[in-house]
């Protein structure tokens, strides 16, 4: 997840991956725990983030209907577990909010985009190589579909897929990944 310092960026990044049906929820207390998270991950702070991302994700499951809010925390609670170095438990975390974003009709392709490629960088990194392939190749598959015109993001995630069938072994497999991945640069 990028990170975000100036009020400028928080209010753009928030246009930007929050729905439109859910902007009014700016001036909540979610949106504040969240903010406060943000703030204190993109500072190094990341007990403190790691606290406020769990408020944030306790307000949004007071609500009666699942929404985009709590899949959002869910990755925001991973996102601090992970600059905690709590790899397996970000993992899970990450796996939660990809569930609901998946069964929510109006969560951004973008964000489970995104929630694919971290889950693949945590399996390559714990050298669990055929659950990277999955999210990495669901990931790639998702970017082709539905953002094609964003050819740096999708070389970039061919590069991570063919590292990982080069490490499974599949050389042919990754080298035409790679060639896929600098025809599109």
């Amino acid at each position: 997840m990028p990170v975000i310092t100036t009020d400028m960026e928080v209010a753009a990044a928030r246009v930007r991956t929050v729905p439109l049906r859910y902007r009014h929820f700016r001036q909540s207390v979610w949106q504040n725990y969240t903010d406060v998270g943000s703030r204190a991950l993109a500072c190094g702070e990341t007990d403190l983030a790691h606290r406020m991302f769990s408020e944030a994700l306790i307000e949004a499951r007071k609500e009666y209907t699942v929404d985009y809010r709590l899949a959002v925390s869910f990755a925001h609670v991973g996102h601090s577990l992970l600059s905690q170095g709590n790899f397996s438990q970000a993992a899970n975390t990450y796996l939660r909010a990809l569930s609901i974003a998946r069964n929510i009709g109006n969560a951004p392709k973008n964000f489970e985009i995104m929630l694919l490629e971290i889950l693949g960088d945590i399996r390559l990194s714990q050298l669990q190589l055929r659950l990277a392939k999955r999210h990495l190749s669901r990931a790639v598959s998702l970017r082709e579909q539905f953002f094609p015109a964003e050819k740096e993001q999708l070389a970039k995630a061919l590069l991570k897929l063919a590292s990982v069938f080069s490490k499974l072994g599949d050389a042919d497999q990754a080298l035409a990944l790679y060639e896929k991945s600098k025809s599109l640069r």
